[in-house]
């Protein structure tokens, strides 16, 4: 990667990270290409590269996030 890229720090959910970072082991890829990769998708497709929407409430009574 150029070095002339800036470095970002963002706050990950630990067995979130360790999860993705297996999968992403398998697939030979970094976390830094994954997340470049994210980033560029709604570049190109206009928005997130997955659905986003409001869930009917859980039983307990919060939302699913």
């Amino acid at each position: 990667m150029p070095s002339n890229i800036p470095a970002t720090t963002i706050r990950i959910d630990p067995e979130a990270k360790k999860e993705a970072t297996a999968i992403l082991d398998e697939l030979g890829l970094s976390m830094s290409t994954a997340v470049n990769a994210f980033l560029r998708a709604p570049v190109r497709k206009g928005g997130l590269p997955f659905e986003m929407r409001v869930k009917a409430p859980v039983p307990d009574g919060k939302t699913a996030r």
